[in-house]
């Protein structure tokens, strides 16, 4: 999914992103793997840790 990918060129773990963001890694794990659909609260904490805006996730 874009949000791994994106998350790894940024150089951070899921544990790391998941402290960052405040979402729990199993939540995240969940989001990345498509098997959760992210919420929209978690969709503006990621991206505000990538430092870019919502629309570029859910491209």
């Amino acid at each position: 999914m874009r949000i791994r990918d994106l998350r790894l060129g940024a150089d951070h773990t899921q544990e790391s992103f998941a402290e960052i963001t405040g979402i729990d890694r199993r939540t995240l794990q969940r989001i990345e793997a498509g098997v959760s659909d992210p919420r929209f609260g978690h969709l503006l904490r990621i991206a505000v840790a990538l430092d870019m805006r919502v629309s570029v996730l859910t491209d």
